[in-house]
């Protein structure tokens, strides 16, 4: 196989186990355990993935302008 490829499965392993040590720190954590805690943290994490999604979009978009350039 090719070398990003294996990268690509390693990046895969390694978030897992990230996401794995996240949740359970966050669940050794009274406050983020709660309604009003858990209500904080989904509200952040949809800014965040909106925030990164359009990020990723426009940067998309500027590839795809370069290329019909050409």
């Amino acid at each position: 196989m090719k070398k990003i490829i294996w990268m690509e499965m390693l990046l895969i392993g390694a978030s897992i186990l990230i996401f794995r040590s996240v949740w359970t720190f966050l669940d050794s954590i009274a406050w983020a355990s709660g309604g009003v805690g858990l209500t904080v943290l989904l509200i952040v994490g949809v800014v965040a993935a909106v925030v990164a999604l359009r990020s990723i979009e426009a940067i998309s978009g500027k590839k795809g302008e370069k290329a019909k350039d050409r």
